[in-house]
Order: structure tokens, then C-alpha cells, then sequence
């Protein structure tokens, strides 16, 4: 289990810092070869399936859940009849998929507010839509077993030599000026590489794993309550940037494009070590609830501290950035003061309730968090609607941050209430440590105005205070919750201790 974890946090974080480094350049590209036009409509389309793909992580999730069980206690023919159903819905929905993708080509050309052609808008779409129809049918159904057998680092090793190549042939394309739409058709084509990746390693890994037809009756638990989860995650998700280009244009949503990539690679690149480690929260709530509880509590304290390190930098140095990243670009302003607060608030509510919200569905309660998460949903999009045509960016973000505590309470009343049959008192500590950290740095850098002409500079600044903030912030967190160092020292320090030995021995 050790050697998996190590594994998996290596190329979780490794791969997808990788992946952010050469993410960072393409927008770059995009913006001063094809124009903010360009950036914000290919922005908003891939946030659109971005989150579309969302959809199969109702049914994934279910899978999951079902998943540990029977493989913590290797039981076969169990886990051949969970996989098999889970494969069966895949690609059933695959049709309602393809379905969407292709009345999306034929409504987003007609609705979003761009200068470029319908017709181009028509192929960005659809090849964009293809790439995840190919991934339902394919992909989805082995990267679940493999996440779930602990062996999450496959994925993550796949899914980054995928988006190096893909990377890569975006930079020398855009830099070559080659038409927008063979970038998306290239894309594609690296997608249906992908699938070959996975073939070849279940079929050698896995042979033990035998597909059988699945009767009507035979269903994941809770699946139904899990797509509308990811339904109005979707919809949730998807909503700042679509407002902007249906009711703006797509160049307002290039300037929040620019903002929401510095925040989401952030939260990619913890999500990546999350996804990685969370198959041990499923074996923990399985091996009794006291058990559970210090893991639960130990996650929240761990991926919520490092959020708030990460935007506790960022509100200081997210505008200098953007400064520097869109110096020369003169059709559009890239300059939002208001933006980093906004942005930052988004990301620690949202992490808040990250651990919580995974208890929910192990414990048995997906059915009413779905209704929770529709609310919410729809809370956002009516807001977003209301406020944008006032307030632009500002207002599509701040309905956003009014709707997500909404979630945040009733997870934690889950969690603690619910399930672990305990008072708020500790889950209060943890989140409430990290958010008075949080505005104690948002009040005093009023103080700190940092002159940054260059990116040496701005490295500095960001290792400076990441630094500086690392040290408070983990004390802080430590202080609240004890018990989390002997977590990290039971399962981080003592495998890395292990590991080095092994290495010396060698």
C-alpha cells in the first residue's frame, strides 16, 4: 500500500506540474497569434465538456464505491460483476453523450456571441465532443479499477504523456499559425491514441477481470443520485464562463479565462494527489469509524492547509502575473483588481468541503446531496444572470461564491452529525483556522505592494512567500489537529524512510 501511495503522489503531483508548465504557454500562444476572440471561445468549449465529462463521474463514483469493498477482500467474482455493470452504463450513456455533443455543434455557433464563423465554431465543437465520446466508451471503465486497486499512478502517467504530446503539438501548430480547427482535429486524434494505452495495460494487469452480460435489474448503488450530483456540478461548474460569452462576448471570457487557469492548474495539481490518495479514505470508512474519522479529519486538514498556503500566494501575486503573461495584448484589458479575492474564495469553499462531500456517498447519502447540489445549482446560474449584466466577471464569480457555502453546511451536517456521530467543534477548528489565515493575508498585504517587472521577480515573490506562509499556515493547522502528523509520519515519512534505505541497499 505504501509503495502505491508513494507512486501515486510522485506522479500526481510531478505529472500534472509538468502538465501546468506547458499548459501555461498555449493560452499565451493563442492570445497573441489568433486574438482574445479565439482564446475565450476555445476556452469556454473545453470548460463545456470539460465538465460534460463530469457526467460519467456519477456512474464513476457509484463504482467506485462499490469497488473497495470487494477489493479489499479480493473477492473476484464480485468485482467482475461490479466492473461489468459499470462498463454496461458507460457506454450506454455514450449514446446520450454523442447525442449532446452534437446538438451543442449546432446550438453554440448560433448563441455565443463571437466573430468567428459558424462554421468553424460548428467543427471546434464537435471534434472537442468526440474526443470525450471516445473516452466514455473506452477509457472510463479501466481507469476505475485501476484507481480504485490503489494504482492511480498508471492513470496519471497515461493522462500526462497524453497532454505532453498534445501540448506540444498545440505550441508548434499555433506557433505556425496553422487554422484553429486542425488543433482540435489533432486533439482528437491523440485522444483515440489514449485508448490503446489502456487496452494494452488492462489486458496485461488484468486478466483475471472477465466481462459478462448484465441483467436490467443488476445497478450500481446510488447512481442515479450521483449523475444528478454531477448534473448540477456541471451546470455549477460551467456557468461563469458560458454567461460571459452568451450575454458578453467571448473576449470577456478570454480576460476570465486568464484568471481561471492560473486557479484551476492550482487546483488540478492538488486534485491530482487527492485523487491519488482518496481509495484510502474508501478503506478506512470500511475498516470501522474511528478509524475513519482520524483519516477524514486528517485529509480535510492536509488538502485544505495547502489550498490556503496556494491562495494565500496567489491573492498577492495572481495580478502582476497577469500582468506580465498578457503584456502586448492591447483588444481587450486583462487588468482585475477585484478578480483574485473572488477567484481565491472559490477554491477554499470549494475544498471545504471536498472530504466531507466524498463521506456523503460512502455513507450512504448521495440521494440527498444530490438535491443539495441542484440548488445549489441553480442558485448559481439565476445569480450569474442576474448580476452579470451589472457586473461582468465580477458578478458571474460573486453569485458563485454566495452559493457555495450552501453545500459546504450540509456536507459537514452529514459528516459529523450523521455519521460520525460528533459535535462541529472539529471540522469548525480546521475549516475556520484556514479562512482567518486566509483574510489575515488578504488585510495585510495592503501593506505589501511587490514590484515585479519580470518572472525571475515574480519566482522569487512566489517561493518567498510560499515559503513564509507554508511555515504559519502549517503550524496553524497542525496546532487545530494533532492527530494529522501521525498520519503524514505513519504513512508519508516513515515510507519515505523506507524507500531511501531500500535505494542506500541498492
Amino acid at each position: 500500500m505504501k509503495s502505491k501511495l508513494a507512486k501515486n503522489i510522485v506522479t500526481g503531483f510531478g505529472g500534472q506540474l509538468i502538465a501546468i508548465v506547458l499548459g501555461l504557454i498555449v493560452p499565451r500562444l493563442l492570445i497573441t497569434n489568433y486574438g482574445s476572440d479565439v482564446n475565450g471561445l476555445l476556452s469556454t468549449v473545453t470548460q463545456i465538456f470539460t465538465y460534460m465529462a463530469l457526467l460519467e463521474a456519477g456512474i464513476g463514483q457509484a463504482a467506485k464505491n462499490a469497488l473497495y469493498k470487494p477489493i479489499n477482500e479480493k473477492n473476484v467474482t464480485e468485482i467482475n460483476n461490479v466492473i461489468s455493470v459499470a462498463r454496461s452504463y458507460f457506454r450506454r450513456i455514450t449514446l446520450l453523450y454523442g447525442i449532446g455533443v452534437i446538438l451543442l455543434s449546432i446550438i453554440l455557433p448560433f448563441v455565443l456571441k463571437t466573430n468567428i464563423d459558424s462554421f468553424t465554431v460548428f467543427l471546434i465543437v464537435m471534434f472537442e465532443g468526440l474526443s470525450g465520446v471516445v473516452s466514455f466508451y473506452f477509457i472510463q471503465t479501466p481507469s476505475i479499477l485501476i484507481s480504485v486497486d490503489g494504482k492511480n499512478y498508471v492513470n496519471n502517467e497515461i493522462t500526462l504523456v497524453n497532454k505532453i504530446v498534445s501540448y506540444i503539438i498545440k505550441i508548434v501548430m499555433a506557433s505556425m499559425g496553422i487554422k484553429i480547427v486542425f488543433l482540435q482535429f489533432a486533439y482528437f486524434l491523440i485522444t483515440i491514441a489514449k485508448v490503446f494505452f489502456y487496452e494494452y495495460y488492462f489486458r496485461k494487469k488484468y486478466k483475471w477481470i472477465k466481462f459478462q452480460k448484465c441483467k436490467k435489474e443488476e445497478k450500481l448503488k446510488d447512481r442515479n443520485s450521483y449523475i444528478i450530483t454531477e448534473i448540477a456540478w456541471t451546470i455549477f461548474s460551467s456557468t461563469d464562463m458560458i454567461v460571459l460569452s452568451m450575454f458578453v462576448s467571448t473576449q470577456l471570457s478570454s480576460v476570465y479565462s486568464i484568471y481561471n487557469m492560473i486557479f484551476v492548474n492550482l487546483n488540478m495539481l492538488l486534485s491530482a494527489v487527492y485523487n491519488s490518495l482518496n481509495y484510502m479514505l474508501g478503506y478506512s470508512y470500511h475498516g470501522g469509524i474511528k478509524k475513519y474519522e482520524k483519516m477524514h479529519d486528517s485529509f480535510t486538514t492536509i488538502f485544505l492547509g495547502i489550498m490556503t498556503i496556494l491562495m494565500s500566494v496567489c491573492y498577492i501575486l495572481t495580478v502582476p502575473f497577469v500582468n506580465l503573461y498578457t503584456r502586448g495584448v492591447t483588444d481587450i484589458n486583462y487588468n482585475y483588481n477585484q478578480l483574485p479575492l473572488l477567484f481565491c474564495l472559490v477554491q477554499l469553499l470549494s475544498w471545504s468541503r471536498y472530504v466531507s462531500g466524498n463521506l456523503t456517498g460512502l455513507a450512504g447519502y448521495a440521494k440527498e446531496t444530490s438535491y443539495i447540489s441542484l440548488v445549489e445549482a441553480l442558485l448559481n446560474v439565476s445569480l450569474s444572470i442576474l448580476l452579470v449584466h451589472k457586473f461582468g466577471i465580477v458578478g458571474v464569480l460573486f453569485a458563485t461564491v454566495i452559493a457555495l457555502p450552501l453545500k459546504i453546511i450540509w456536507c459537514s451536517y452529514v459528516s459529523d452529525k450523521k455519521v460520525m456521530h460528533r459535535s462541529y467543534l472539529k471540522t469548525i477548528s480546521i475549516i475556520g483556522i484556514n479562512f482567518v489565515f486566509f483574510a489575515v493575508v488578504v488585510i495585510g498585504s495592503k501593506f505589501l505592494k511587490p514590484m515585479i517587472n519580470n518572472y525571475l521577480q515574480f519566482a522569487v515573490w512566489g517561493v518567498m512567500l510560499t515559503v513564509i506562509f507554508g511555515v504559519i499556515c502549517t503550524s496553524l493547522n497542525l496546532a487545530v489537529n494533532r492527530e494529522c502528523y501521525k498520519i503524514i509520519r505513519k504513512y508519508i515519512i516513515k515510507n519515505g524512510n523506507k524507500s531511501l534505505r531500500s535505494k542506500n541497499q541498492r
